[in-house]
């Protein structure tokens, strides 16, 4: 095979100079190649009414999340345990062991994990405040609130988390049907 310059369009002229450089090239066809996806993100939905983790499950794989599930605050912690989600999204009223229990385990084990609670349970802000929740929801959910919370927490760098939690005026984003309250 004859490679020409015709053929081998600006490349052609290289031939008899160096071999070419993958980041050469990319520098100047940047749309070449596409960017890799980025890794899907693992949330635990912890809720003990299915039509909650089949509705909000749904939504999230539609997001491109991987979803696992519990019904229980045992099944909870044993989950958590198994899977070591980056996000938790917690109910507060679960049988065999409440959310509130259910947090306490999981941050002691990982204190960075990002959890939201979503609760039907009203006035869960102060308890929130005090555990050092990420945010809080109140059902009915407001899915596209509780979607931007979600990604901005997952988009948050260790670094960031650690300097946002360690503020002495951190409080829980208290996500409402208007806007997320920081």
């Amino acid at each position: 095979m004859n490679l020409s310059s015709t053929n081998l369009g600006n490349y052609g002229a290289r031939l008899d100079q160096s071999p070419l450089n993958a980041d050469e090239v990319l520098r100047q066809h940047p749309g070449l190649w596409p960017e890799p996806a980025p890794a899907s993100k693992t949330i635990l939905l912890a809720d003990d009414d299915p039509s909650v983790r089949e509705m909000l499950g749904r939504v999230l794989l539609s997001e491109n999340f991987q979803v696992v599930t519990a019904g229980t605050g045992e099944e909870t912690t044993h989950r958590f345990a198994a899977v070591k989600p980056d996000l938790v999204l917690l109910d507060l009223n679960m049988p065999d062991g409440d959310g509130w229990s259910a947090f306490r385990f999981i941050n002691a084990a990982q204190p960075m994990l990002p959890v939201i609670v979503i609760t039907a349970r009203p006035n869960q802000y102060p308890k929130a405040s005090e555990f050092g929740v990420d945010a809080i929801m109140e059902k009915p959910l407001n899915l596209p609130i509780l979607l931007d919370e979600i990604k901005k927490l997952l988009a948050e760098t260790d670094g960031e988390r650690a300097r946002r939690l360690t503020r002495r005026d951190f409080k829980p984003a208290l996500l409402t049907g208007r806007t997320a309250q920081h």
